[in-house]
């Protein structure tokens, strides 16, 4: 947690795009490393690796993220958005940068919690897993895919106290709600508000 303070402390002296990812970077080591000790159960969890999985929680994460990006980059299509145009992320050929920003507000209070559920529930074991026979990466079998739909259905749309409006809500309407936000932040010039889920 210390480690983490340092750097949001550090945010306030960086001005540039390339600085501030440099921050991020470390901070996810940081926070990775504090969220393998909240893990229970058979799997060896040692860091975030994206491409390729090298571990069925990192396998449950990267389709997990793909799902959140997929629906996120839908929302901003929906409500006019160009998603492909950013704010942190650079604009890069074929990759919506703007769902990409939107994507690391909702990545703990979804997906990483979603998975720890997942994993230390033991909804999920070893041997719903198996390697790529060319390039070793780890995947979530494909009978298993329609068990994590059905389980991300249900961790989305349960409803708990939105921690700002005081009323009910879940987190597929916060999705939208925070794209909403965003548009209103551009049109009025004013300070964008990410979300974020009050600790209990």
């Amino acid at each position: 947690a210390r480690g983490l303070e340092r750097l949001l402390i550090e945010i306030q002296s960086k001005s540039s795009i390339p600085k501030l990812m440099g921050i991020e970077g470390s901070g996810a080591k940081i926070y990775f490393a504090g969220f393998s000790k909240m893990m229970r159960g058979e799997f060896d969890f040692k860091g975030r690796k994206k491409r390729p999985a090298s571990d069925p929680v990192n396998a449950l994460l990267s389709f997990g993220y793909t799902l959140l990006f997929n629906e996120i980059s839908s929302f901003l299509d929906g409500i006019g958005f160009d998603p492909y145009i950013g704010f942190f992320h650079r604009v890069d050929y074929g990759r919506p940068s703007l769902a990409a920003d939107l994507i690391e507000e909702f990545r703990a209070p979804a997906i990483d919690r979603l998975t720890l559920m997942l994993v230390n529930n033991r909804i999920f074991t070893s041997k719903d897993f198996s390697p790529h026979p060319k390039s070793g990466s780890i995947y979530l079998k494909r009978e298993e895919m329609r068990r994590y739909l059905e389980e991300y259905e249900i961790y989305i749309s349960y409803e708990f106290d939105h921690p700002e409006k005081g009323e009910k809500s879940n987190l597929r309407k916060c999705f939208r709600e925070q794209i909403y936000k965003l548009a209103q932040t551009i049109m009025e010039e004013k300070d964008y508000l990410p979300f974020h889920l009050e600790r209990k």
